[in-house]
């Protein structure tokens, strides 16, 4: 098949969940024959080439000249792909931002539109523009998907269409686990950004400053942009801010972690966390969005909600689990469920054919 994927922001320029899920579905489908053109965007001169997997990456120049009318470079990167979506002859489009569906739709492609948040009602675009840009995107593209049962569940209670899930993945190999149990003092990952209000890092910082109490050996490494901000002297001596460091160091701090913990707002999915089970290390989230849906009893642990206390108690019972030694190999065994290869990219090619042939009921697919 030749399939578009349209994006405005590429990897590792951008290093979010998106961007990693761009990098990864280009690869595989690439790595397995299929004629893939990623439409991406630029700040500088538009370009065009091939990745190591086969990929043509096309970047055009993000449109800021709707700036002015409190439009982002996300709402009008459907300007500067729509050129390139007529130029592609794409069987599909795979679209993962509003405008970039439309601009599919506009071109006379067959668009899947993965809505890449948690769409719950509370979530959706205050401003004008950007609403409609969504609610129009879900009602014109051929069909529609979400990274998670529960944001399925939101977007067809909001909009009335029911979507088909096609979740993100791990590349196995990128992420070999540490198949050991964790002993000894207890290391706390946060993997995610503290710029981002989302991730909920001062939940985060609270819960651990509780764990303290109950485990005074017990450190944190903050792993993403950004920092904590001041904290008291003693709690300061047991955070690590490690900062973004490169993609392959990465790997190394999941099996370095005793447990990994993602506390997200109206998170769709919580790549961080599929990626530290296929390291082997166990997982802690909140019971927000699509979260939940990663995470078992032998591998994490759910807070019963989202205060620091109940985060607190989740901790600090993955910590116990993270001491067994069938943890590391069941944690592994858990992510296979997210292996490109054998999983998450056969789900999408099938998606992508049932949209190319126009097949009905594509969300039964899920």
């Amino acid at each position: 098949m030749r399939i578009a994927l349209v994006h405005p922001y590429p990897w590792p320029e951008v290093r979010r969940g998106a961007e990693r899920y761009l990098e990864d579905l280009s690869a595989y489908l690439a790595g397995h024959g299929h004629e893939v053109t990623v439409v991406t965007g630029t700040h500088g001169r538009p370009t065009e080439e091939r990745t190591a997997s086969g990929a043509l990456v096309v970047r055009r120049r993000l449109v800021r000249r709707g700036e002015r009318f409190g439009l982002s470079e996300v709402e009008t990167f459907g300007v500067a792909a729509l050129a390139p979506l007529r130029a592609t002859g794409a069987d599909v489009v795979h679209a993962l931002v509003p405008s970039a569906a439309l601009a599919g739709r506009l071109a006379g492609r067959r668009t899947l539109y993965t809505v890449l948040g948690h769409p719950s009602p509370e979530q959706l675009p205050e401003r004008v523009v950007p609403r409609r840009l969504l609610l129009g995107a879900v009602r014109r593209a051929t069909a529609v998907a979400t990274l998670s049962r529960a944001s399925a569940e939101a977007l067809e209670a909001v909009v009335g269409r029911r979507p088909v899930v096609l979740t993100p993945g791990v590349r196995l190999e990128q992420f070999p686990p540490e198949l050991a149990p964790r002993t000894g003092p207890p290391t706390v990952l946060l993997s995610a950004s503290l710029k981002d209000p989302r991730k909920r890092g001062p939940l985060v910082l609270d819960a651990f400053a509780r764990l303290r109490r109950r485990r005074p050996d017990v450190r944190l490494v903050l792993s993403g942009e950004g920092g904590p901000g001041a904290l008291d002297g003693d709690l300061a001596s047991a955070v690590e801010v490690a900062g973004t460091g490169s993609p392959e160091e990465v790997p190394g701090r999941y099996r370095a972690a005793t447990v990994t913990v993602l506390a997200s707002a109206h998170e769709a999915f919580g790549l961080a966390l599929v990626e530290s089970l296929a390291s082997g290390t166990p997982v802690v989230c909140t019971p927000d969005g699509g979260m939940p849906e990663i995470v078992d009893p032998t591998v994490g642990t759910v807070a019963r909600h989202s205060s620091a206390e109940a985060l607190c108690d989740a901790l600090d019972d993955a910590i116990d689990l993270a001491a067994d030694p069938a943890t590391p190999a069941r944690c592994v065994e858990r992510a296979r469920r997210w292996d490109w290869g054998t999983a998450v990219g056969p789900a999408h090619v099938e998606v992508y054919e049932a949209v190319r042939t126009g097949r009905r009921e594509i969300a039964a697919l899920s």
